[in-house]
């Protein structure tokens, strides 16, 4: 028989020292989830009106405590029933059947971030402070205190049982064509991706009229092939039943649609009739959001149900025609029945703020389109800079293909060797972000593509050859331009900005001509390696952390000289440079 360890039973003593809580069950071993449990009873001086006074709770403890999750439920019998927010969905019973899913979050939100407030990890105080922090959330449940309108806005805990991903894009501008539409309910498409991925494309009212356009990338694929349908509807509100829980079953769904003036019976049932036609279906059931609990609506949400297939054809129900009588009939009793679960699939927001709020450039930035001539290892950890922080369109130029040896400083890897690097690299940034439209000219820029540049404002070259500076010295049209490359070793980085009209090789300080020639000299004197075997190939050296170190300061110098509307030219020159231990100490200006 299994036995808890000695650190545990110490840590479970604590209850003793809390005069409103009392120990019921003590720690037993629960094989089907894998973890140590045991029950406590919690009483309280208070009205009861969201609260019962008394309360029993499960806690329960991983076998590598003090490491591992806490975690305390209601219990099933004496626990409560309604879901809080800052709950999990406490509409599901435990496989056990002893508590309620509904675990309550008692973490700091910027624990994660600032390790503020943090949980301690020391077994004498963990399942003290879970049980601290308990009191205190019930104390604001009660009081209907849990979350403030300073608070971020969290949505309900959605029981997902399919690994469908259904992925959307609203903003406060989709939000106003919302309004602007006025329907409540119709037909969407969306593109299939490959990955479980669905990628909604458009909103159609039941007239047929068009209410919102997605607007994507080049990562999303359209083609008749990867294309289909489904149904939508918004309600109003959150669609929640006992407080703040999702619905979990259709008899459920029906009741929130009753608390948004909605009806299964006339909302729905039409919509149905749309898709039977032996497949599954997706439904999104949309509503608005608020940046802030109790804010101004900012845009939509969508949850995201596959529907079971529906009756259709001759599947009917016994004695009945088929027809639409005799197919709901057979729905009803049958494919969708009240206490049915329903099967959520993950669905997410992927609007360009919402998936780059971690880190995303000013509009002034990610509003203009950057072309990269020469997408070596430079030009392409530039290229993937900027995309992560919101640039979505950008061009590149390369006519090379991408070698074995370059795989030491590229982003690119070994299922692109042999390959484009425009080309590849297109695709690379296009699978970061969904937005991203990115092009790729798959040949060296000349005389002949010049003109490929005319639609873009910042022009980065990453090749270091005058040749290129020749090529964009023709442009007349005003740009700004940039020259980004590196020294011997990526020991110095050598950085050229230049906003306005007439671009030319002029605009280089004679200090960036004479030190480029020392390390030519030195590069000279000390001999390059060489790459394969056979005929004599050099190569550039430098490390791949040095090449990262550079392309992000040429980054940051880029976006801040965009920034502050920098006109002219401006030339720097960073070096590295050491301590006086010899260790490194970062990039100083020369």
């Amino acid at each position: 028989m299994k036995k808890p360890s000695e650190m545990l039973l110490e840590s479970r003593r604590c209850i003793d020292e809390f005069s409103q809580v009392e120990l019921i069950t003590d720690l037993a071993w629960d094989v089907d989830d894998s973890v140590w449990y045991f029950s406590i009873n919690v009483h309280h001086n208070f009205a009861g009106r969201n609260i019962p006074r008394e309360t029993v709770w499960y806690i329960t403890v991983q076998d590598i405590f003090p490491y591992g999750k806490v975690k305390i439920f209601p219990s099933l019998i004496g626990g409560i029933s309604d879901t809080f927010y800052h709950q999990s969905n406490n509409g599901l019973i435990s496989e056990n059947g002893l508590w309620r899913e509904g675990d309550v979050c008692l973490k700091d939100p910027l624990e994660s971030v600032a390790d503020i407030n943090s949980e301690p990890l020391e077994a004498t105080g963990r399942i003290k402070w879970n049980i601290i922090r308990l009191l205190e959330w019930i104390d604001k449940a009660e009081n209907d205190n849990l979350v403030s309108e300073q608070d971020n806005f969290e949505l309900p805990d959605v029981n997902e049982l399919k690994k469908t991903q259904v992925i959307f894009d609203e903003d406060c501008v989709s939000f106003m064509q919302w309004e602007d539409a006025g329907a409540k309910s119709g037909i969407f498409k969306m593109y299939y991706q490959g990955n479980s991925q669905y990628f909604v494309d458009s909103f159609w009212d039941e007239k047929g009229n068009m209410c919102v356009q997605n607007v994507w990338g080049g990562y999303v694929g359209k083609s008749d092939k990867n294309s289909c349908k489904g149904i939508w509807l918004i309600m109003d509100h959150v669609p929640v039943v006992n407080r703040w829980q999702a619905p979990n079953t259709i008899g459920e769904l029906k009741e929130a649609l009753e608390l948004n003036n909605l009806s299964w019976d006339t909302d729905v049932v039409r919509l149905l009739d749309k898709m039977r036609d032996g497949k599954k279906h997706l439904f999104l059931i949309g509503f608005p959001v608020p940046r802030r609990f109790g804010g101004e609506y900012e845009n939509y949400h969508w949850w995201a149900w596959m529907l079971p297939v529906l009756s259709h054809h001759n599947k009917t129900q016994k004695g009945f025609r088929a027809n639409k009588a005799g197919w709901r009939y057979r729905d009803s009793s049958n494919v969708l029945k009240n206490n049915q679960q329903i099967e959520w699939c993950f669905s997410e927001n992927w609007n360009q703020k919402q998936i780059l709020n971690r880190g995303m450039f000013d509009r002034k930035i990610t509003s203009k389109r950057f072309a990269i001539i020469g997408v070596g290892s430079m030009g392409s950890i530039i290229a993937e800079l900027l995309v992560r922080s919101g640039v979505w369109k950008i061009l590149l130029i390369d006519g090379d293909s991408l070698a074995v040896g370059n795989l030491a400083r590229h982003t690119l890897s070994i299922k692109s060797l042999h390959q484009n690097k425009a080309a590849e690299l297109q695709k690379r940034l296009e699978e970061i972000n969904s937005h991203v439209q990115a092009e790729a000219l798959t040949e060296y820029l000349s005389a002949d593509n010049l003109s490929y540049l005319n639609s873009y404002d910042v022009l980065i070259d990453c090749t270091a050859k005058d040749a290129i500076i020749n090529l964009l010295s023709q442009i007349s049209e005003r740009k700004t331009f940039v020259s980004v490359s590196v020294g011997y070793k990526a020991e110095r980085l050598y950085f050229i900005y230049y906003k306005g009209k007439g671009f030319n090789s002029s605009m280089f300080d004679s200090r960036m001509e004479r030190i480029t020639q020392q390390d030519k000299e030195q590069m000279l004197a000390d001999g390059l390696p060489w790459e394969g075997i056979g005929c004599w190939h050099p190569v550039f050296p430098a490390l791949g952390c040095d090449m990262y170190l550079a392309a992000t300061s040429a980054v940051e110098m880029l976006i801040q000289l965009i920034a502050r509307g920098k006109e002219g030219s401006h030339n720097y020159i960073l070096q590295k440079k050491y301590g006086m231990d010899g260790l490194f100490a970062g990039y100083e200006r020369i």
